[in-house]
Formats: structure tokens, sequence, C-alpha cells
């Protein structure tokens, strides 16, 4: 069953989370290859609430491992992990390639 990861983020700084984020766009499933779904929202000059989706825990519980290892050298001042099953999910099909285009 699905299986998401919401963190909430606080850099230490407008560049810190700058940096992050452009070390990470266009490199999702190369950086977390059992990733099915995933959206960034920022909210905050220096934070942002990511959701990622997994086929299940299992593959969210490596994907955790694999995210400590990115983190490793970002100046992350507070982290909120959030996880459980999916139970609503919805992305108009129409406009799923508009938003691939938009290169987030």
């Amino acid at each position: 069953m699905a299986y998401a990861r919401i963190n909430m983020i606080e850099y230490a700084s407008v560049e810190e989370k700058e940096r992050t984020i452009g070390s990470l766009k266009g490199r999702h499933q190369e950086a977390f290859p059992e990733l099915r779904a995933f959206a960034g929202v920022e909210t905050s000059a220096t934070s942002v609430l990511t959701i990622s989706i997994y086929d299940d825990e299992e593959a969210a519980e490596r994907a955790g491992i694999q995210s400590q290892k990115f983190q490793v050298d970002k100046d992350i001042s507070d982290l909120f992990v959030h996880e459980g099953t999916v139970k609503n999910f919805f992305i108009d099909d129409a406009h799923l390639e508009s938003l691939k285009k938009l290169g987030l």
C-alpha cells in the first residue's frame, strides 16, 4: 500500500534552502530511486514542506536512510517528519504534463 513521508524542514538561511533545493532539482529519481511522487512547498523564506510517496513502508524506510545521507552537508536547523499510509490521492491527468514541463 502506498506510503508517504512528510517533512517540514527549516534551513539555517535562505541561501542554504536554495542550495539544497537546487541540488535536488531534476535529480529526484536519481537521489531516491523508489520515489513515486514528490512535491516540495516553500512555506517561508527558510522552510520547505515536502511530500514523498513510495510503493510501501519498506521503500519509504530505505529512502529515509538515503535522505539522511543527502542531508549530511546541509545546514538544517529543524526537521519534523510525519509518515503513514496514503489514504487519498488525486492528480489531474490532463494537467500532469504541464506540471512536468514547469521544470520543478
